[in-house]
């Protein structure tokens, strides 16, 4: 504690300022604390015997008028309230706990005796030391609660731990009460259990908190290796493209376009990653410092009683987030960019297929989105929120799955449109039925807007496609990162594309009926694991 604290702290009850009031010389009490040792409260107008300092002993007038320090109060204040707690931890009382045994003037306690039912001053306390009688008598920490350490049903000092309840008990509860027969063990041994298992806990936090540093830092270096690479191939494409820029210089936009949108998700993806091991770094850390307070806790009761509380008995279940050896995959759309650009010189467009120059600029609908879902402010991202607005609560036309819609529909024409996946374990992309005579609050939108009548879905490295409740396992090769989807509405024809690579997924045949919405499902999110939102693709130029 710095000098700081301690010049905030009465001389009386050293414990932080409570009211304090400043005397004539200059020295700062708490205001019970200096009615205490004046012997008065504040009914009194007078008192017998001179007033006097009880740290430089000056005599005060006898009519002195206590009045509070207002300013040493808000310093009190603005010290003391950011200093950290454990949650749900005791804080230490403002109040003057007097010894029970003093006998004339009072002292006050230091101490509390669980045998006598009793709290003692200073020199009580050196005499329950000192005589041989009084030397086994359970001597803690000064308390007003002194039920709380004995046995509410036998009112004896609570001694041991009952390991079948997990609860401190009495001798009687072990031997004829409600514990009888049960497993029991003295409270210091079951402290030294748990505190085996904190220091486990402690160590095992340790460890993983290195490694998710280290899975950080080595992040870092991936920020600048996208920039290097887009870079490397922005050159190499720019001098393909001068061998044939007389009669290509709009493809050739188009394409560099292509790999300013691919650096641009592709930091986002990153940074999203960093931002997330940083909060599993902070989520670490402070079950560290609860684990340190507990372990710094002398009181034997106390401490089971937060144990039991908070569930710290046992082995941490802080979930290990995966740290990915390679977390920066190929730059595969980059290498599709230059590969598409050596077709061309070969073939000048004839067999080179360029879905990207059909890329919709897609905008999501807040309206339409799943209550436990959250739309960004660009509505272009959308990710597991857990706690549904009100108002959103109050909504009666939510389906039952997870989704948002676009805020575009299709009624002709051909429409291609990308989502940035990446390494989200779970996600579902599709299209949704409008009605056929475009009236949005019909009965039909409002009950099931949001269902896929034709969609993929990834689960945990699986794929599948569905197409009217008709579901069926899909081989994928490598692993998607970014969802292409192409709709044809007069050909009756969705298709779903590797959006990196532009290889083809699955094709459905559909007959359209009216309106069709893209949705986009980026699933419930467990224990952290799938947080990351479902990215809609778009041109930077």
């Amino acid at each position: 504690m710095d000098a700081r604290e301690e010049e905030l702290k009465c001389p009386v009850c050293v414990e932080p300022f409570t009211d304090p009031v400043c005397l004539p010389c200059g020295h700062n009490f708490c205001q019970t604390c200096i009615q205490v040792v004046w012997n008065m409260d504040d009914s009194k107008t007078s008192r017998e015997g001179p007033l006097f300092c009880p740290e430089c002993q000056i005599l005060l007038p006898p009519d002195l008028e206590l009045e509070i320090n207002l300013d040493l109060q808000r310093k009190v204040q603005d010290v003391f309230a950011r200093a950290p707690l454990l949650e749900g931890s005791p804080q230490m009382s403002p109040s003057i706990i007097m010894c029970d045994q003093c006998i004339g003037k009072t002292e006050v306690a230091v101490k509390s005796c669980l045998t006598c039912d009793a709290s003692l001053c200073s020199a009580h306390t050196l005499l329950h030391q000192q005589r041989e009688a009084l030397r086994g008598h359970s001597i803690i920490e000064v308390t007003e609660d002194l039920i709380s350490f004995k046995c509410k049903e036998h009112g004896e000092e609570l001694k041991l731990y009952c390991q079948e309840d997990q609860i401190a008990v009495c001798c009687l509860c072990i031997g004829v009460g409600p514990h009888k027969n049960h497993q029991a063990v003295t409270l210091q041994e079951a402290c030294r259990g748990f505190k085996k298992v904190l220091e486990a806990n402690k160590s095992l936090l340790l460890q993983r908190k290195h490694l998710t540093e280290s899975a950080m830092q080595d992040l870092e270096p991936l920020f600048s290796e996208v920039s290097k690479n887009a870079e490397a191939y922005r050159f190499r494409i720019v001098e393909k493209y001068r061998q044939i820029k007389a009669y290509i210089e709009e493809d050739q936009k188009l394409m560099l376009a292509i790999l300013e949108t691919e650096e641009f998700y592709t930091n986002k993806w990153v940074r999203w990653r960093s931002d997330s091991l940083e909060h599993h770094v902070k989520d670490i850390t402070a079950a560290l410092r609860t684990r340190q307070t507990l372990l710094e806790e002398e009181n034997d009761i106390v401490f089971l009683q937060h144990c039991k509380k908070h569930g710290l008995g046992s082995q941490v279940e802080l979930p290990l987030k995966s740290v990915i050896e390679q977390e920066y995959s190929t730059p595969d759309k980059m290498k599709t960019v230059e590969q598409l650009v050596d077709n061309l010189n070969e073939v000048v467009f004839q067999k080179t297929q360029r879905l990207w120059s059909s890329l919709r600029a897609l905008r999501l609908d807040p309206e339409t989105a799943h209550p436990e879902l959250e739309v960004s402010a660009d509505r272009l991202e959308v990710h597991w929120r857990k706690k549904p607005t009100p108002e959103k609560k109050q909504k009666t036309n939510i389906s039952s799955q997870y989704s948002v819609r676009a805020k575009e529909s299709f009624s002709s024409g051909s429409h291609y449109w990308e989502v940035a996946v990446w390494k989200k374990p779970y996600w579902l992309i599709g299209l949704s039925c409008g009605s056929a005579t475009g009236d949005q609050d019909s009965e039909y939108c409002n009950s099931d807007f949001n269902n896929a009548f034709c969609y993929i879905y990834h689960g945990n490295g699986k794929y599948l496609v569905c197409q009217d409740s008709n579901e069926k396992p899909l081989a994928v090769r490598k692993s998607i990162q970014k969802l292409g989807v192409w709709v044809d509405i007069q050909k009756g024809n969705v298709s779903f594309y590797d959006g990196d690579t532009l290889t083809l997924l699955h094709s459905f045949c559909v007959e359209f009926s009216g309106p069709v919405y893209p949705i986009f499902n980026p699933c419930i999110d467990i224990n952290g694991q799938n947080s990351q939102p479902l990215a809609i693709v778009h041109l930077k130029n």
